[in-house]
């Protein structure tokens, strides 16, 4: 298989297929650090004021996805919960912190139909494994190697979170880190808890 680059001032010429898919993770990882760079780079807001955007009329599709451990997940299995979905990537900073904040908000929703699906986006799985290496987590992580299900949900910023409702459709967004244990954001939660059946 043959690639075909233009280059500035030269003709054409012909990359092997190995050179060709190296390129493109190259590219792909130099977009997400432009994004990334982006939309975490210091705003003057505090770490974790993201505020959760309503959402209408919003329908996402429902996924499959390998978890870091093996087995897939699947959305679908999670209707009946609120699902928090959370895109991050292991390079992200803000990420770091708003995974130890999920971690607490799980414990603190312990009991309750709520689910977190961290989802990491365009990473070789051992990246994922060393970044929570010792830190295991009550939740599962779940890959999207090739960001198909980050451009289907149209995430272009890292850490963003999709809060889905009992029927899984999505109610609120927040695109960059939140503080998951604030006053405003813990009442939207319990707000959606109180819809859930059951």
């Amino acid at each position: 298989m043959v690639f075909e680059m233009d280059v500035v001032g030269s003709r054409s010429r012909s990359c092997p297929g190995g050179l060709r898919k190296w390129l493109m993770i190259v590219l792909l990882f130099v977009g997400l650090c432009t994004l990334t760079s982006q939309s975490t780079a210091d705003d003057g807001k505090p770490a974790g004021s993201t505020t959760l955007a309503a959402l209408e009329d919003s329908a996402k599709s429902l996924f499959a996805l390998p978890s870091l451990d093996g087995p897939t997940h699947e959305l679908a299995r999670l209707r009946g919960r609120i699902v928090l979905v959370h895109f991050f990537a292991t390079w992200c900073e803000p990420c770091r912190a708003e995974m130890a904040s999920l971690r607490h908000l799980r414990s603190r929703l312990d009991g309750r139909p709520f689910a977190i699906v961290p989802i990491s986006v365009a990473e070789a799985d051992g990246a994922v494994r060393r970044f929570f290496a010792g830190d295991p987590l009550p939740f599962a992580i779940l890959l999207d190697r090739d960001r198909s299900v980050a451009r289907v949900w149209n995430i272009h910023t890292l850490p963003s979170t999709v809060v889905l409702d009992s029927g899984l459709r999505p109610r609120f967004i927040a695109e960059g880190d939140v503080d998951w244990a604030r006053p405003d954001v813990m009442k939207i939660l319990a707000d959606l808890l109180k819809e859930t059946p059951g």
